[in-house]
């Protein structure tokens, strides 16, 4: 997976201050072991970053990049972020396997234990909006 994404990854960072490229490209660091180097790119990377609507997208990297390097204490803060940014996806965070170096981490298991409770709540919510939609089409009939 790595060596066919790096060559896609390298043609689009031909312009170094798109802070989505760097993003990546540090992320493909981690990959290859280079924790060091990528976690010295996060910060200009973040300043760089808009906090635009899918700024969430950023800071989960950030997270993973963390996680990588087996950083569990700043790979949840930005796990945290992320679900404060509006993207609080449980199955993808249980499924990911760049985070799985900090799976066993107390933090990391701490947090899953939150969004599962929490994913629960948005799915309940979703059953109810549904079910509250579909109710109101069999009214118009």
């Amino acid at each position: 997976m790595v060596k066919e994404a790096e060559p896609l990854v390298e043609e689009t960072y031909q312009d170094p201050n798109r802070p989505w490229m760097r993003q990546y490209r540090a992320l493909l660091m981690a990959l290859h072991g280079k924790q060091q180097e990528a976690e010295a790119m996060v910060p200009s990377i973040l300043e760089n970053l808009e906090r635009i609507r899918g700024y969430h997208h950023g800071t989960y990297n950030n997270a993973r990049i963390h996680a990588l390097g087996g950083k569990s204490k700043e790979a949840v803060k930005w796990l945290r972020v992320t679900v404060n940014e509006g993207f609080p996806c449980y199955p993808l965070f249980a499924h990911d396997s760049f985070l799985n170096p900090i799976r066993k981490d107390l933090a990391f298991l701490q947090f899953m234990s939150e969004m599962k409770a929490h994913w629960g709540g948005i799915q309940m919510r979703m059953k109810c909006l549904m079910l509250s939609v579909n109710l109101s089409r069999w009214r118009k009939e």
